[in-house]
């Protein structure tokens, strides 16, 4: 969580210009969000006696709601825009970590 608010508090953070930048910006989300939803299941998993789908839901609503506390921050952050189109870019990373885990766990058994 630490390391997407100092990258969404750089003010005109580009990768390079063009279509490379808006797609590497968007695979961040992606992957960021994936991230963070992989490491709050895993301390939910290890901290509480929850059922499989509580995990899940639980972790994918902690991640979501930073996903939208982050975009707010933006809009407080110059040349920075917090967007709902960024924020469903972070909802697909937090798709794929459950994706993710869910195979994950069925190889396991």
């Amino acid at each position: 969580m630490g390391v997407i608010f100092f990258l969404s508090n750089q003010p005109g953070l580009k990768i390079t210009e063009g279509p490379l930048d808006f797609w590497m910006r968007k695979m961040a989300h992606v992957g960021e969000y994936a991230i963070l939803f992989l490491l709050f299941y895993r301390a939910l998993r290890g901290s509480f006696r929850l059922e499989e789908v509580s995990l899940y839901l639980i972790a994918g609503i902690l991640s979501f709601l930073y996903a939208i506390s982050d975009e707010f921050h933006q809009l407080f952050v110059p040349t920075r825009v917090g967007n709902l189109f960024d924020l469903g870019f972070d909802l697909f990373g937090i798709l794929a970590g459950v994706i993710l885990i869910f195979f994950l766990r069925m190889r396991i058994r």
